[in-house]
């Protein structure tokens, strides 16, 4: 993305429209002083809405107007254009509102919202530097193309041309946008009124839409897009704190100080809310407290009202019960009929059941009998057999495992004896390897030498005699040259003819099994075929299934990652936070011993700290310290309170004896000194006060007059005061020094003696009237707010983290999980797959290996064909030569030389004699080499076995040891066994001989059954008797009970009727005393109780929303200062590179706080080639210049845009300084548009083109372009 055109209208010092092309790449605007060059980048600031006027430098908008233009027209506007290249940007941004109106367009009017590619030409954002996902969005926009016509104000510039077209292929896709434009028109009234508008793309919209927008495209208001002259120097004089809010721009500090002041004002309404309930909380709880009182009162008067209504019937029926006495003895004696009825009755009953009881424990000892003497009995047999059974098998176990490990240690020491055997074996082939090596060889050697010198001597004698017979030995040895001929020829044939008879006997078996291993592998992968098929039908549509599984499993392990992420994120800002308040609470909580140990010692030094201990230890007798003991106006308190001085802090007691006391406690405590004054010897000094006629002005009274206090201590103020007297003023009481001991309204202080005292007063550390000890400093009071604030907010913490750490595990270990499950999954298909790839890889080699044979059979018995047709010819011809070899040979011309021949024969057939020997002594020494090797590999091959011998050995000794254990608990489950058998079989003959007792028993119980029944017979009919004399007594009580309360009261049995009428009387009078009573208390209480309780749970979760509150807010501040931290580090690297390649020194930022860089500032520390390390404020201004410059550079880096603009950033730079700057452009202009105007030659020269400006006859500003890479 790069800015490719900007066009002006009436803007500054250009009149009427200019479009000015801009490319990418490094671009410098110039010309003379005064001909408009800076106002392109002023429209650029103006259009984008970058800047202020002051930074367009004008006083007011209206300025920005062409002057020419103003003084003709009433009404005029400047217009300002910029046109984006947007070709080779992402089209990530597209929102979905965009999407659906491009899809309402027509070809010629659709466009896609697209942001720069991070992997386009220009380097990619920090992550410090990203919007959020949310802010991410694009008002719908079209994309219009390029115009060089007259812009007619907005509508002008929505006519535009498009530059986007139809793809021509007839499917209605529509062409993303080449081009974005943004246009400012400002209107300005001939009142000087004006107004401000801004266009996306033709599109009206508010400067904040355009920011959005812009910063999508990587375009910050505060980005340092374009760096106007004002700008270097502004960082080069803004202060330390200043330079740092930069960074927090930056690093989005501001967008954490939002959020932490959204949390304090959501945290301010949850105090007030707190407070509020807190309020209502102890008007509750008061409220509650005299209810109390009114609800246990209205009980106490409702329980003896109930007593009393209870006692009035209690009269009654004692009054009814004395006229039922002789109706109490009839139903007495009934009732005892009754009872021995009931009692016979119930002892038939019970005789009854222990009958039924007894017959039942007959049958069922009967039963139990017979059952022990079978079932149990067999199953205990069944058992104990079964377990001697599993007790036989694992002695066989550990038989066989004995067995096992012996033959173990049976092959280990044959497998020991035959290595020993190899090595003794191997020995013995080293030394003949060496005897035949150094000996036998040497000597074969030596002879086959020894021949081949005869046989040389007899062929120069034979040759000599050659010499003498030239014809016949010519004749001769042509026929055996021929003969060796054929011989050489014939030899070969006949054993390739061998050879090949015997490989194509080979051939026919190799193929015989090849063909069959064929076979048994197209087997083999059928059948892994359709086990194969089988699991894939079981588990969806085979491979398909299998990749989609896959696929899904690594988008679970993705998205767990994610998660663990998340939390890991989380997890270390809340441990960030709780490290931080840690530290916090370490530094506050040192700050509070300091103070602390400071008010300490103020109290020592008045002596408060004794008085406290003092008063915690209980002496009787002490009344309190002065200074609690009065009371004072508030207008008098800071004279009298200076006026006392220390002797506030003196202890007032009743007596000597109470002061000699408590003295010698403070010396066992070691707690301090303390003044004591004993009412008892107290002396008050002797003054005669003035009279009020007699007082001169600014007089007010005398100090023990204006101090209230109880009578008895008024000695003890007098004593204080003395004759000190209270003036209104330094000025009055000056008038009258010496005269009195003064102290003034303001705490001033003239002795008698004329010493002054006066001055500043601590805030802290003083006792004040009313007070029992001087108050704790707002400082200290501060810190323990903020003490206990952390220690709420540390508890909050410390849960978040143990959360989050569980979670972080589990997340952590579902991940785990998932990993090795996605694992096993690729391993079981990648193992099924190589199986597959396998078997065919074998079907391949073994059918290329049955046609190899066949074409070597085929190949073969061609071949031997040709043989079996050309031997027989040459073998014809080899017996003639040999016949008239022979002819020639059986002539007796030259016998002599023939004998020489022989003889050459006959050392020619002992050289190939000894050469024999020599091949067979070399193939000896070969196969004793090979012999050694075999015996070294089966010596390894040995030691291997004996390893693997030796674990498994341990491993059968181990499971003998698993035997031997299961073994011991048998045993002790059959003992067991054996012991319930027995057990059983002397059960049963006690269970016979306890069924003969029951069935005893039970004749007994039927004998006493029919004695029971005739007794009950008996009480019966007297009891009828009993029974019609009861009902007529009956009659006459029910007429006198008719005026009774029903039920009757209980009464105490030892109340008479006179007690209880004088009880009566008693209750009465104290239900009169109560009253009167407010019996609604009962109601009203609970109520209240209610509330309280339901206000309690609010303010519980009013605290915990605090808690949580501060907490984000801690969060918000860890963030705040590890993003400030990141880009500032980030910055500084950047600040360092970019500084050593513009001056060739090295420098740095640094922090004036480093641990809390918010309370301090950033200072540029930079140390030029061949100078000291300096500060910004004592660099020369070129310094200046490149310091500030390179920390531009940083920032840019750090957060990059598209373009970048510069207006004579080089004005206070050598030529050298200019020339590194230029070469430094030249460098990132490789990555973003530079656009910079300036008038110095080097960086003219380096750049890829140049656009001069000047002005026609001193009129209208004009632009012409050079392409210097061109020119060159």
């Amino acid at each position: 993305m790069h800015v490719k055109r900007v066009e002006l209208s009436n803007f500054k010092s250009f009149g009427g429209t200019t479009d000015v092309p801009l490319l990418p790449g490094f671009t410098v605007i110039s010309g003379p002083n005064g001909s408009g060059k800076s106002n392109i980048l002023d429209s650029l600031l103006f259009c984008l809405g970058l800047a202020s006027s002051r930074g367009m430098r004008a006083e007011r908008l209206p300025d920005l107007v062409n002057q020419n233009q103003a003084k003709r027209r009433s009404t005029v506007e400047t217009i300002v254009t910029a046109t984006f290249d947007i070709s080779d940007v992402a089209d990530r941004l597209i929102s979905k509102d965009d999407e659906a109106k491009n899809a309402t367009l027509g070809p010629l009017e659709a466009g896609s919202i697209i942001e720069s590619d991070t992997a386009g030409d220009f380097q990619p954002l920090e992550s410090s530097a990203e919007l959020p996902e949310e802010h991410l969005r694009l008002d719908a926009i079209t994309a219009p193309g390029a115009t060089n016509g007259t812009a007619n104000g907005a509508n002008g510039a929505a006519k535009d041309s498009h530059n986007g077209h139809s793809n021509g292929n007839g499917n209605g896709q529509v062409a993303p946008p080449q081009e974005w434009k943004v246009t400012r028109r400002l209107r300005v009234t001939a009142q000087g009124t004006y107004t401000s508008n801004y266009y996306i793309n033709g599109e009206p919209c508010t400067l904040n839409d355009l920011h959005e927008q812009l910063q999508r495209f990587r375009i910050y208001p505060e980005g340092y897009n374009v760096v106007l002259q004002g700008d270097v120097t502004s960082i080069i004089s803004m202060n330390a704190r200043e330079r740092r809010e930069i960074i927090d721009e930056m690093a989005g500090v501001a967008s954490f100080d939002r959020k932490i002041n959204q949390a304090k004002s959501k945290l301010d309404v949850v105090k007030e809310r707190e407070e509020r309930f807190r309020i209502v909380e102890t008007e509750l709880i008061a409220q509650l407290e005299r209810l109390d009182q009114d609800r246990k009162k209205a009980e106490k008067y409702k329980q003896i009202k109930a007593t009393l209504q209870e006692k009035q019937q209690w009269e009654g029926v004692m009054q009814w019960r004395s006229r039922q006495k002789q109706a109490e003895q009839l139903a007495s004696q009934i009732a005892k009929g009754h009872q021995e009825g009931e009692s016979i009755e119930q002892k038939i009953a019970a005789l009854t059941e222990k009958m039924e009881a007894t017959a039942a424990e007959l049958a069922l000892l009967n039963a139990k009998v017979k059952a022990l003497g079978e079932e149990e009995y067999l199953a205990l047999q069944s058992q104990l057999a079964t377990q001697e059974a599993e007790l036989r098998q694992l002695v066989r176990q550990s038989d066989s495992l004995g067995t096992s490990t012996s033959d173990i240690s049976a092959q280990i020491a044959a497998t020991q004896a035959a290595m020993q055997d190899q090595e003794t074996e191997l020995t013995t082939v080293g030394q003949r390897l060496r005897t035949v090596r150094d000996q036998e060889l040497a000597q074969i050697k030596a002879d086959r030498d020894s021949a081949i010198a005869q046989l040389e001597a007899k062929r120069s004698e034979t040759n000599a005699i050659a010499d003498k017979s030239q014809a016949w030995v010519q004749q001769q040895s042509d026929l055996r040259r021929q003969l060796e001929s054929l011989l050489d020829q014939l030899e070969p044939q006949r054993a390739e003819q061998v050879r090949l008879q015997e490989r194509i006997s080979r051939l026919e078996t190799q193929r015989e099994g090849q063909q069959e291993a064929l076979t048994a592998l197209e087997n083999e992968a059928s059948a892994t075929l359709s086990l194969r098929l089988c699991g894939e039908d079981k588990n969806k549509d085979g491979a398909n299934a299998s990749t989609d599984g896959l696929s899904e499993a690594e988008a679970q392990i993705q998205r767990l990652a994610q998660k663990v992420a998340e939390v890991e994120a989380d997890l270390q800002t809340q441990t960030q936070t709780l490290n931080r308040l840690l530290q916090e609470q370490r530094e506050k909580q040192r700050a509070l011993d300091k103070l602390e140990a400071q008010e300490q010692a103020i109290k020592e030094s008045q002596g408060t700290q004794a008085t406290e201990v003092l008063k915690r230890s209980g002496i009787q007798g002490l009344c309190g310290i002065v200074a609690e003991l009065g009371q004072v106006d508030a207008a008098y308190q800071l004279a009298l309170e200076i006026a006392a001085g220390g002797r506030m802090g003196f202890m007032v007691v009743e007596d000597d004896r109470v002061g000699a006391r408590a003295i010698d406690l403070l010396k066992q405590r070691r707690a301090g000194r303390a003044t004591f004054l004993p009412l008892n010897k107290i002396r008050v000094p002797n003054f005669k006060p003035l009279d009020k006629w007699n007082r001169p002005d600014g007089f007010v009274d005398y100090a023990v007059n204006l101090i209230s206090c109880d009578d008895k201590y008024a000695d003890v103020f007098a004593f204080v005061f003395g004759s000190t007297v209270v003036f209104e003023t330094l000025a009055a009481a000056r008038q009258n020094m010496g005269r009195y001991r003064i102290v003034t309204l303001d705490g001033e202080i003239l002795e008698s003696s004329g010493a002054m005292t006066g001055g500043s007063l601590r805030s802290r550390g003083r006792l004040h009237f009313g007070t029992v000890s001087a108050g704790e400093s707002k400082e200290a009071q501060a810190l323990r707010d903020r003490l206990a604030e952390i220690d709420n907010i540390l508890i909050r913490c410390e849960q978040k983290v143990n959360q989050l750490t569980l979670q972080a595990k589990e997340k952590s270990k579902a991940l785990i999980e998932a990993r090795q499950q996605y694992r096993e999954n690729q391993l079981k298909a990648d193992q099924v797959e190589n199986q597959r790839r396998a078997i065919a890889q074998r079907i391949a080699k073994a059918k290329a290996q049955l046609e190899r044979s066949d074409s070597e059979h085929k190949q073969a018995n061609a071949r031997l064909d040709q043989l079996a047709q050309t031997l027989p010819l040459q073998e014809q011809a080899l017996a003639e030569k040999r016949q008239a070899i022979a002819a020639l040979e059986n002539s007796q011309t030259h016998s002599q030389w023939q004998a020489a021949q022989g003889a050459v024969r006959s050392l020619e057939a002992q050289l190939n004699e000894q050469q024999q020997r020599l091949s067979a002594a070399e193939k000896q020494q070969q196969d004793l080499l090979t012999q050694q090797q075999r015996l070294q590999e089966k010596l390894q091959s040995g030691r291997d076995k004996i390893v693997a011998a030796r674990i498994q050995q341990q491993a059968q000794i181990n499971q003998q040891s698993d035997i031997a254990q299961q073994q011991q608990l048998l045993q002790e489950t059959i003992a067991q066994t054996k012991s319930a058998i027995a057990i059983l079989e002397d059960k049963l003959k006690q269970e016979k001989t306890a069924r003969d007792t029951v069935e005893r028993q039970y004749k007994i119980e039927q004998n006493e059954q029919q004695q029971n029944h005739w007794q009950l017979q008996k009480l019966q009919e007297t009891q009828t008797l009993r029974q019609q004399q009861l009902h007529d007594l009956q009659q006459t009580i029910e007429q006198q009970a008719l005026e009774l309360p029903n039920p009757l009261p209980e009464i105490p049995e030892d109340l008479t009727l006179e007690a209880l009428n004088k009880s009566l009387k008693s209750l009465q009078r104290r239900l009169e005393a109560l009253e009167p009573v407010n019996m609604l208390a009962l109601e009203e209480y609970e109520r209240t109780l209610e509330r309280l309780e339901e206000l309690t749970a609010k303010l519980t979760t009013l605290e915990e929303e605090r808690t949580e509150l501060l907490l984000r807010i801690e969060n918000f501040t860890t963030l705040r200062k590890q993003a400030f931290k990141e880009a500032f580090d980030a910055v500084n690297i950047n600040f360092q590179s970019i500084f050593a390649e513009l001056s060739d020194g090295d420098g740095h930022l640094q922090l004036d706080d480093a641990v809390n860089p918010f309370n301090g500032g950033l200072t540029l520390v930079a140390h030029p080639k061949g100078k000291q390390v300096r500060r910004l404020a004592s660099m020369s201004g070129g310094e200046k210049s490149l310091t500030a410059l390179s920390f531009i550079f940083a920032l840019q880096r750090y957060r990059p845009s598209p373009f970048y603009a510069f207006d004579e950033v080089d004005m206070f730079l050598d030529g050298a300084n200019v020339e590194r700057l230029s070469k430094m452009i030249q460098q990132q202009a490789k990555l973003a548009q530079f656009i910079v105007v300036s008038l110095r030659r080097p960086m003219i020269e380096s750049a890829e083109r140049t656009i001069g400006v000047t002005q026609a006859r001193g009129a209208y500003t004009q632009v012409l372009g050079i392409n210097l890479a061109k020119a060159t």
